[in-house]
């Protein structure tokens, strides 16, 4: 079946809030989580010198992790609603 461009619209509309709120989430939540265990703010400035390569690599990884983590659980959520409401898969294109 052929979805309109109203449809596209909303499920563009629809994914991109999902994941935009899923991803500032899962940032907040890896800084709260480093700063839990390790007892400071995470590092955010290489150019700082009072932060090391291997906490910067280990931020990158933590936080870069978490976030596409939450983007793809809540693209599938998005998606699961929008078949549950609708009875079909939503536009991909």
């Amino acid at each position: 079946m052929k979805h309109t461009d109203k449809e596209r619209v909303l499920w563009a509309a629809l994914s991109a809030g999902a994941v935009i709120g899923a991803s500032v989430m899962a940032r907040k939540s890896a800084d709260h989580a480093w700063r839990r265990v390790r007892g400071e703010s995470p590092p955010t400035d290489a150019a700082e010198p009072a932060n090391g390569w291997r906490d910067l690599i280990v931020w990158t990884l933590a936080s870069g992790l978490s976030v596409a983590l939450a983007r793809f659980a809540a693209q599938g959520v998005a998606s699961k609603l929008w078949r549950k409401k609708l009875g079909r898969r939503p536009p991909v294109d």
